[in-house]
């Protein structure tokens, strides 16, 4: 595979239409080549005559490698792996669709029992036949002193960090600004910021949604529910249909997530090698 430093409109284009082929699991790595290319990371692709037929992208996100890949061919699989292999990176964390990551896993020799995410797209039909009254409001989130420190410890309670180098990992200033500019949404009730969440990927057609946190103190009172409800209002506005993933084992979670219309796609992973 080749590592790609400079992106061209025609390759641009023909990267893209690889990875339109699967939109909605490639939502991500979308985004980063429609919107975002100053912040790309890593890219290496495999090519023919006829087109890009593979893709590896690595980015650094501050805690590990996050790593996705997109193949056409099991040749193609086995030269992702010989790549991750050279590159001999540290944490990296390898998200793909289940079945992918498991033939991945199986070629580098890495022996691991997965806990599957499940991937739901919103059926929006059902989502409008749902009656719903939110008391809560939903904001974007300023980069005033007040917002950026509400976001620092929502990012900390999410990502369950403990230690003072971890804290220090997920809420330094260049990590949580560089999020806020590309969006980060504030749930207010009652003049008080208890949950927040965000879109990871934005393409032609889906938004997904992820991070989505609600302060310990106002769980269970509706509010998780609501604050997906708005989400996924703001993505209809903008005409794109909603997808997130969660924890097979997050069972919470994904009977609220059903109760308002998603609907189960496939199995999804995010795994260490």
């Amino acid at each position: 595979m080749k590592k790609i430093d400079i992106i061209t409109e025609k390759l641009k284009k023909e990267i893209l239409e690889l990875l339109y082929r699967d939109e909605m699991y490639n939502a991500i790595l979308i985004e980063l080549i429609q919107n975002n290319m100053d912040n790309l990371g890593e890219l290496y692709i495999n090519e023919t005559k006829n087109g890009i037929t593979e893709i590896l992208h690595i980015r650094n996100d501050g805690n590990s490698n996050f790593t996705n890949f997109v193949y056409t061919s099991a040749d193609g699989l086995k030269d992702i792996a010989f790549k991750i292999k050279e590159l001999n990176y540290r944490k990296i964390l390898l998200a793909g669709k289940l079945e992918d990551v498991n033939s991945l896993f199986k070629i580098l020799g890495c022996n691991k029992t997965i806990t599957p995410n499940i991937f739901y797209k919103l059926n929006i039909k059902k989502y409008n036949d749902i009656y719903r009254e939110y008391q809560s409001k939903i904001r974007i989130a300023s980069l005033n002193n007040e917002d950026v420190d509400k976001v620092k410890e929502f990012t900390v309670n999410f990502l369950e960090a403990k230690t003072e180098e971890e804290i220090i990992k997920v809420a330094n200033d260049e990590k949580i600004l560089a999020k806020m500019k590309s969006g980060v949404y504030l749930l207010d009730y009652e003049n008080t910021l208890i949950g927040m969440a965000r879109f990871v990927g934005k393409t032609n057609n889906f938004s997904e949604i992820t991070s989505v946190y609600i302060s310990e103190a106002y769980r269970s009172r509706g509010f998780g529910k609501e604050l997906i409800g708005h989400m996924i209002d703001i993505a209809i506005g903008e005409q794109r249909t909603p997808v997130l993933a969660t924890s097979i084992s997050n069972i919470p979670a994904r009977k609220t997530y059903e109760s308002i219309g998603f609907e189960r796609q496939g199995e999804y992973a995010y795994e260490f090698i």
